[in-house]
């Protein structure tokens, strides 16, 4: 392959990106935002094996001092300008791992705060960030939900901070 060439390569590819990163901003401003089949291959979220299947979840136990049963959280609920198809990807990065939780500045500890109070409509005693994995068989009539597993649970204390 000659200089040349190559040289016509990288300014080709230079000259797509922004091409392509406008066609994704238009289409998803008038549509939704094709992530991530358009520019990015999927995340895996979806383990597929023979007779059945596996999603891994996280989800949030808000408790308030009202109630003694926590109201549940989705991911989409607390996080509503994160495109559905980003939500597994930005939980595995930021709420993946009891570490990384607990390592929450004060500033993100109260955002989450008033957030979840918001969906709650009550003063927060905490909130458990769970990591589950919904287990699925293949049945005649569609999947069925064979069982639930907690993998990770990890408290915020809002009283403390």
């Amino acid at each position: 392959m000659s200089k040349q060439t190559v040289k016509k390569f990288f300014i080709a590819v230079l000259i797509w990106l922004p091409i392509q990163y406008g066609i994704v901003g238009i289409i998803g401003f008038y549509h939704s935002e094709p992530w991530p089949a358009f520019v990015f291959p999927g995340f895996k979220n979806v383990y597929v094996y023979e007779g059945g299947f596996e999603i891994a979840q996280t989800r949030f136990e808000v408790f308030t001092v009202d109630s003694e049963e926590p109201m549940i959280l989705q991911p989409r609920e607390l996080f509503p300008e994160i495109p559905l198809s980003q939500v597994p990807g930005f939980m595995r990065t930021h709420f993946s791992d009891s570490a990384g939780i607990e390592s929450f500045t004060p500033q993100t500890v109260r955002w989450l705060e008033r957030q979840a109070a918001l969906m709650a409509g009550g003063e927060l005693v905490s909130m458990d960030v769970v990591s589950l994995m919904e287990f699925y068989s293949i049945a005649d009539l569609g999947a069925v939900r064979d069982s639930v597993k907690e993998l990770q649970r990890t408290t915020i204390s809002f009283a403390s901070r």
